[in-house]
């Protein structure tokens, strides 16, 4: 069974038909949504989490219908996600945005002692905050203001944070873009060895095409609202309607 089915997904705005009967499976490891700017991949993303109603088609999670509208209970399935921007509170504490992501995991309305971060619960999600920071590189900067740190560390804050509830499902839109070489590997080495050891199904949007390529066993290219082609790597972007569509002639080519 996969982790996340998209089928049908019609979105419009307006006039705009945004996304155009699109149809989508996630399984466990990591799958590539690529595309050019305005091809509709954030819509994707939106819909999945229930921030955009469709028009049209259903979303499943491990194979139970979600409605549409319901980000909260979106959530509670286990999903999580990532911005292209980084969603961080600049004042707060590096640690303190990553325990933002766990909140859940505390008594509704909490108490004296998860307000003082002493009760059970509390010292498990501080502990699990810093296990992720740790191998991720961040430790030693867990008590900066997160708007100290750069766009890089900025944006592996927020990978963290997604990460941080232990959820069956991370959309991740954009994660590399703005970072350099070394904050990609920094990124990138430890989110795939999590994902392997809790069989995550990780969906990430990218235009970094070796990225994708060196992540994702599966890909599907975006086009103006249309999955224009499903498959490896190699054959998504050997596929002539995407060469055509947006990657360009001698572009679109990666090794087998």
């Amino acid at each position: 069974m996969n982790a996340l089915e998209l089928s049908g997904i019609a979105v419009r705005f307006g006039g705009n038909e945004v996304l155009k009967g699109v149809d989508l499976a996630v399984g466990t490891g990591f799958t590539g949504l690529i595309g050019p700017n305005g091809a509709g991949k954030t819509t994707v993303f939106n819909v999945v989490t229930g921030y955009v109603r469709p028009v049209a088609g259903s979303v499943r999670i491990a194979g139970e219908p979600v409605r549409a509208g319901r980000p909260a209970v979106v959530a509670r399935r286990g999903v999580r996600r990532t911005f292209q921007t980084p969603r961080l509170v600049a004042e707060l504490s590096v640690e303190a945005n990553v325990l933002a992501g766990l909140d859940a995991g505390l008594p509704p309305g909490g108490g004296l002692a998860d307000f003082l971060g002493v009760s059970r619960g509390a010292r498990t999600a501080r502990e699990r905050a810093r296990e992720l920071l740790d191998a991720f590189g961040l430790a030693a900067r867990a008590a900066e203001p997160a708007g100290n740190l750069p766009l890089g560390s900025q944006k592996i804050v927020e990978v963290v944070r997604a990460l941080a509830p232990r959820p069956r499902i991370v959309l991740l839109d954009e994660p590399a873009a703005g970072l350099s070489a070394a904050d990609v590997d920094r990124m990138v080495a430890p989110l795939a060895e999590i994902g392997e050891r809790d069989e995550l199904s990780i969906l990430i949007i990218e235009h970094d095409l070796e990225l994708v390529s060196r992540l994702c066993p599966r890909v599907a290219a975006l086009h103006f609202g249309r999955i224009l082609a499903d498959g490896t790597p190699a054959e998504v972007l050997a596929h002539p309607d995407v060469v055509k569509a947006y990657l360009g002639a001698g572009v679109a080519t990666v090794d087998s």
